[in-house]
């Protein structure tokens, strides 16, 4: 699962490093890309300031993608899907681009992914061990008595019997 986990964020890493690359070499163009309002230099860069950190931490994290914060990451991720599929279906201030498309369903896909690899790894760490790992159970071994024993046990159980009465 390790590997399939890795690869996730290498795909991840690399859509958010080339959005953000194209967001600052050609802004005017990206623009077009993500948006239908008017441009604004300020929004933009900080945009692709925080695709460009993202995709760093996505980087680090494929180093030891067992770590709680991947399925943090993955919450971060589904975050930033749903607000975009808000942006773009709800609010429609978004186009309906090839590349908006894409990049939203990769995104979306990546995070369940991760939510989903994570949660499988959590519930096989807290599985409890199978029996054969574990020492064997023992079972009570039970009292032996001699025949004398339990004749007088018989005895008086029936005296406690007839006290009773």
């Amino acid at each position: 699962m390790r590997a399939q986990i890795q690869i996730a964020l290498r795909i991840g890493a690399a859509l958010l490093l080339v959005s953000a690359l194209g967001l600052v070499a050609d802004p005017i163009g990206a623009h077009k890309l993500i948006s239908v309002h008017a441009y604004n230099s300020t929004t933009h860069f900080i945009l692709a300031a925080n695709m460009l950190g993202m995709a760093v931490v996505i980087l680090v994290m494929g180093e030891n993608p067992e770590s709680d914060f991947t399925g943090a990451l993955a919450m971060a991720l589904l975050i930033v899907g749903i607000v975009i599929g808000h942006q773009m279906l709800i609010s429609h201030s978004m186009p309906h681009g090839i590349y908006t498309v894409v990049a939203l369903i990769v995104l979306i896909g990546l995070a369940v992914f991760l939510l989903v690899a994570r949660t499988q790894e959590m519930a096989a760490s807290a599985a409890p061990a199978s029996r054969s790992a574990k020492t064997p159970a023992k079972k009570p071994v039970p009292e032996k008595t001699s025949k004398k024993k339990a004749a007088k046990k018989k005895a008086a159980k029936k005296k406690a019997a007839k006290k009773r009465r």
